[in-house]
This record gives C-alpha cells, sequence and structure tokens, in this order.
C-alpha cells in the first residue's frame, strides 16, 4: 500500500472514530484502554513482521485517537450556574459581528470564561471586533426547534449561551488583534460602498458571491437559489478560492515565483479571516495552499490526498463539525464527486463535443450532485431538477460578475464597473427566478437516516458501475 493510501486510511479512521463518538456515548476511559490495546498489537505485529496487521491496527488506534479528539472537545456549559438569572458581564466582542437587515448578532467574551454567548441585539448601536463592552442581561440555553439541534450547532462555533437584546454598553474599542480589526474594517468599508453604488438585492447578491452570506438577503432570493441548485455561488467555497488562486498565481510571472507565493499565500489567509472562516473555506484554503506550495518548490500536487489532509486538520481543530456542521460535509462531499465521478463521466462522454464548456459544466454539476444528494435530501430535503442546466447558464458569468464586483470598491471608477457588474447580478436573479417558478423544476423529498445510509450506499454503486462500464469501454476500444 503507497504512502497516500495509508494517510488516506489514517484520515478516515479518525474521522470514523469522531462519527462513532458523535452518535453513541462512549466512557471517558474506554478510548484509554482502547488505545493502548491497539498499540500492543502493532507492536507485536510489527515485531511479528505482519504488515497487514500492522496497518489494521494503525487505523484501529487512529480511529481511537478520534473517539479520544471529540471527547476532549465536550466540556461543561461554563455558564450553567448563570441561566435565567440577570448578570452583568463585562468583555470583548471576539467575532465579527452579523448585521442582519432587523438585528444584529454579537459573539461575546466575558472576562474569566472561555465560552461564548450570542448576543441579539437591534440595529439602533454600532459594535464592532474588539469593543470592550459590559452586558447586563439574561443569559440562556439555545432553544432546539424540531429536530434541528440549535444547541450543538452553536457548540461547534464555542457558543455555549444566548441573550435576547441586553443593555450593550461599549467602555473601549481596539482591543483586540490590530490586523483582524484592520481586514475586518476593509471588510465593512467594502459592502458599504457595494450597497452605496448598486440597488437591493444586487448589492447583497454582490457581496454573497464575493465574500459569503445571505443574512440581507430577500428570502424569496435565497429560496430561488436553493430551488435551482446554485446556492453554492452565495457560499464561499472552493470555487471563489480556485479563483483567487489562479489570479495570484499568473502574478509569478511579474513578480517571481516566491514573491507570489507569500502574495498569493497571505491574501488566502486574510480571505479566511474576512469570510468567517466556515468550515468550506478553510477546507479550500488548506488545499489551495497545498497547490501554491507544490508550485512553488516544484512537486506534484496530489489532489485526494490533499484532500484528506485538509479535512484531518480541521477535524484535529475542531471535530465538531463532522457531524454537525452541513457546510463541512458538503464541501467534502462535492470536492470528492467531482474528483471522482468526473473522470468516470469524462471518459464515457469522450465523443461528446464540448460545446464552448458547456460539457464540463454539466458533467461538473452532475458528479457533485450525485455526491451530495444524501446529505442535501437529509439536511434540507430539497431535489432540484433544474441544476445541471442553471449551473451552466450561470457558472460562466460568476467570474466576471467577481471582477466587476471587486472592481466597485475602486475610487472615481466605482460607479462605471459597478453599471457592468449590475448586468451580471440581474442575468443571475433573472435565471434563477424564472427556473424557480417552472412546474417541476424542484421537488421536496424529506427522507429518514435510513434512507441516507441507502443513498450513500448508492452513490458508492454508482461509482463502482460507472468505473466497470469506463473501463470496459477503453478495453472495448483497444
Amino acid at each position: 500500500m503507497s504512502k497516500s493510501k495509508i494517510f488516506i486510511g489514517i484520515a478516515i479512521s479518525f474521522a470514523f472514530g469522531i462519527l462513532i463518538a458523535s452518535k453513541f456515548f462512549i466512557s471517558p476511559e474506554a478510548p484509554y484502554i482502547f488505545l493502548g490495546i491497539c498499540a500492543a498489537g502493532f507492536a507485536l505485529a510489527f515485531y511479528g513482521q505482519n504488515f497487514k496487521t500492522c496497518l489494521l491496527a494503525l487505523f484501529l488506534f487512529c480511529a481511537g485517537l478520534g473517539v479520544l479528539r471529540l471527547g476532549t472537545s465536550i466540556v461543561p456549559n461554563q455558564y450553567a450556574d448563570l441561566l435565567d438569572s440577570k448578570q452583568q458581564l463585562e468583555g470583548y466582542i471576539t467575532e465579527d459581528v452579523d448585521v442582519r437587515s432587523n438585528e444584529q448578532l454579537i459573539t461575546f467574551t466575558p472576562n474569566g470564561f472561555n465560552q461564548n454567548i450570542l448576543i441579539t441585539a437591534p440595529l439602533t448601536q454600532k459594535f464592532f471586533y474588539g469593543d470592550w463592552v459590559v452586558v447586563d442581561g439574561k443569559p440562556a440555553l439555545p432553544k432546539n426547534y424540531g429536530d434541528f439541534d440549535y444547541q450543538k450547532y452553536l457548540e461547534r462555533f464555542n457558543v455555549y449561551a444566548v441573550m435576547s437584546y441586553p443593555k450593550v454598553l461599549i467602555l473601549k474599542s481596539h482591543q483586540l488583534n490590530p490586523l483582524k480589526e484592520t481586514l475586518l474594517k476593509i471588510k465593512a468599508a467594502f459592502i458599504w460602498r457595494t450597497n452605496e453604488l448598486l440597488r437591493e438585492p444586487q448589492s447583497s447578491l454582490s457581496v454573497g458571491i464575493l465574500i459569503g452570506g445571505h443574512a440581507n438577503m430577500p428570502q424569496a432570493i435565497v429560496d430561488n437559489f436553493s430551488k435551482t441548485g446554485v446556492s453554492h455561488i452565495i457560499a464561499v467555497s472552493g470555487y471563489n478560492i480556485t479563483i483567487m488562486i489562479y489570479a495570484l498565481a499568473s502574478l509569478a510571472y511579474l513578480v517571481g515565483r516566491r514573491a507570489s507565493f507569500w502574495l498569493a499565500t497571505s491574501t488566502i489567509a486574510g480571505f479566511v479571516v474576512i469570510t468567517g472562516a466556515s468550515a468550506s473555506v478553510v477546507r479550500a484554503a488548506i488545499m489551495g495552499f497545498l497547490l501554491l506550495l507544490a508550485l512553488n518548490i516544484g512537486r506534484q500536487y496530489s489532489v485526494v490526498p490533499a484532500l484528506f489532509f485538509a479535512a484531518l486538520v480541521m477535524l484535529v481543530i475542531n471535530p465538531k463539525i463532522l457531524f454537525w456542521d452541513a457546510g463541512f460535509q458538503l464541501s467534502f462531499a462535492a470536492t470528492m464527486g467531482i474528483i471522482f465521478f468526473m473522470p468516470l463521466f469524462d471518459r464515457l462522454a469522450n465523443k461528446i463535443p464540448k460545446l464552448l464548456g458547456a460539457k464540463s459544466l454539466i458533467l461538473t454539476t452532475i458528479s457533485a450532485i450525485i455526491a451530495t444528494l444524501p446529505l442535501i435530501l437529509f439536511n434540507f430535503g430539497i431535489l432540484s431538477l433544474a441544476a445541471p442546466l442553471v449551473n451552466v447558464l450561470i457558472l460562466p458569468v460568476v467570474p466576471l460578475t467577481m471582477l466587476f464586483g471587486f472592481l466597485v470598491a475602486l475610487p472615481f471608477v466605482g460607479p462605471g464597473f459597478a453599471l457592468v457588474a449590475n448586468w451580471f447580478l440581474l442575468y443571475i436573479l433573472k435565471v434563477t427566478s424564472f427556473f424557480a417558478g417552472l412546474p417541476y423544476s424542484y421537488l421536496n423529498v424529506q427522507i429518514s437516516v435510513w434512507i441516507f445510509w441507502a443513498l450513500g450506499a448508492g452513490v458508492f454503486g454508482i461509482y463502482f458501475g460507472l468505473k466497470y462500464i469506463a473501463d470496459r469501454k477503453i478495453v472495448g476500444s483497444s
């Protein structure tokens, strides 16, 4: 077995251990006992030169590490004794403020605590990252909504309590990381400039495409994107990072390979901070950094080990995202689908003309849809039948929309670029609105956990079936 396959096996085993521990209760002592048994088994197999048993013991050991890592991330709620009673807490705003159409969400960390409180506040006051504040209100546990475990969802952000419209007094500003504050100020200035030169909903769509998020976008438009299967363009992901990497890597011809590498790396790191470090962005950023590193040192880039390396790093840092972060799940599954299904479809459809790139877009979209379908149906209950066609119509204009949307921020010439950006944004809105309104463009499909696993098995079945057909086609043509 090659080193890359062993590494992939380690990453899968670690993730499997986290998954098991996320679903079932495991006593705190059990992982240590299991790890000891696996270590002993590995030592005996290594002494006996039994390579297969060594690998099995290694993978089981990594699964045990996954169980242990999740266990260490589950900690008692520090606010348990303060819940539902009025408190006056002093601390800092530790993340970018999420300003919405009728309220704002503030991540607050009180002094003496390392867990966060999510505050809902009116728009009458302005808050910013790094503000030192006094908060007067009642901490409460987040309320779950039906089958949606809102508490676990927030815990992945280290949020263990909420406050609804407390009194907040700003004591001082600029009290935390000045670099992060500067980046977030750049983001705020860019959003202000976009809102000044573009009307709604084009302005919020432009911001969503460039830096993610749709909090201020009308719900009807968000629903249209979901029904037509193009929500990914307003959820910053690998597509945005890829465009940035190739644009910045092209500077190597002007400033040199090393300078281009550090410029691209620092830009991507800043972009991760600005966009809120969502799971899909972090995954894409890690893979993008590995691609840049490979280009810089002249090594071959292997996308599959890079994907599993990114997943492993993210799970070591925050194991809760595996089970409670749909963004991480969808980003990983979509990338896997493109990596494994796309080559098979290419081989099977090699006689179909490229049609100015439409063929590649269709095959890429279908590859991602197949891999993410179980997750989409289980989490959102929407099956978009129009997604392949709508993606073909929209994705070619997204890079141009990003370019002109970014150039809106320039002084003097910004209004001219805003006019061009507005044309592309209106085109995207019209296409999604038209197809979302067609009969049977999407289906509402709710599935149980058992159907989810059956569909997951079906995805593997489709892959091996296509591989068998593609291999036979090659043998038959030779």
